[in-house]
């Protein structure tokens, strides 16, 4: 009766562990913070930015909560009131709020919305470019955003916030409209 006891004991611990282990960042900061707008992508209005507050709590704050919670993959040191933090899917941008500077702004974009949005120039200092290419899977993503641009591309909601639009000029990082082939192959 006792190994059955100490096996039941075991199996909840470990469907405990993991239970708190699953989920995205994304789902955990949102059960913690309050989400206060949502920012869509110039490309697909299903690659969304979220923006969530912590009040009265500092970057550095927010930062050990979030990654005592999930290890990011990647994360940037903390410069002019801003940190990157890149998980499987998602970056988590921490910034001061600019109404609020005891208060920490919490932006989540997904990868797809990071590629096809983001100004390149927005991560200058935080995360390597040969980071990005990977993360992102685009080969030079750098200036191939850069011309697609035309300094219309998203700078973090403290910039650009909820009045994106985004550039004039679809993203082709997930590949053209145009079906290839020739006379007879399904066009």
């Amino acid at each position: 009766m006792r190994r059955k006891a100490i096996g039941i004991f075991i199996a909840a611990i470990f469907l405990l562990l993991v239970a708190c282990g699953s989920g995205s960042i994304l789902d955990w900061i949102a059960e913690h913070y309050p989400l206060e707008d949502v920012v869509e992508s110039s490309t697909n209005p299903d690659d969304v930015a979220r923006l969530y507050v912590a009040k009265d709590k500092s970057i550095q704050e927010v930062s050990k909560a979030i990654q005592d919670h999930m290890e990011p993959n990647n994360a940037s040191e903390i410069k002019e009131n801003k940190q990157v933090l890149v998980y499987d899917d998602h970056f988590v941008t921490l910034t001061q709020d600019e109404d609020d500077a005891e208060s920490t702004n919490i932006e989540v974009a997904s990868d797809e919305f990071v590629r096809d949005n983001y100004r390149p120039g927005f991560f200058n200092g935080f995360i390597a470019y040969y980071i990005l290419d990977e993360i992102l899977d685009v080969d030079d993503w750098k200036n191939k955003q850069n011309k697609r641009c035309g300094g219309k591309c998203y700078e973090g909601y403290n910039k650009s916030g909820g009045n994106y639009k985004g550039p004039a000029v679809p993203s082709s990082f997930r590949g053209s409209g145009n079906r290839g082939g020739g006379p007879g192959t399904g066009k």
